[in-house]
């Protein structure tokens, strides 16, 4: 697999911006997403690699079909690398702010 880990985590991250809200459902109120945005309720890896624009290894009848190796660099890149390269990205964004 010869993916560009960064250029897939700028891609979620902006997946990501773009659906982020003000939550009212807490005391004094939260910023984040609705747990159904970007990514749905169902197939969460398929629409993952749908917005980091990685093609279905084939189709199942039913449409696309990805890999289970797809899937699961899917899951790591959300479950795992997302969050570090968010905070990084904004932390540097900071400092270029303060400089």
């Amino acid at each position: 697999m010869d993916r560009n880990i960064e250029a897939d985590c700028r891609k979620l991250a902006s997946a990501f911006f773009d659906n982020l809200q003000f939550e009212y459902s807490y005391e004094y109120g939260s910023l984040g997403t609705d747990c159904k945005r970007p990514f749905g309720n169902s197939n969460v890896e398929a629409d993952i690699l749908d917005i980091i624009g990685w093609k279905p290894e084939g189709d199942d009848g039913d449409g696309a079909c990805y890999a289970s190796w797809q899937k699961e660099y899917a899951n790591d890149l959300f479950r795992v690398k997302l969050i570090p390269f968010l905070q990084k990205e904004w932390k540097r964004a900071s400092l270029a702010v303060t400089l």
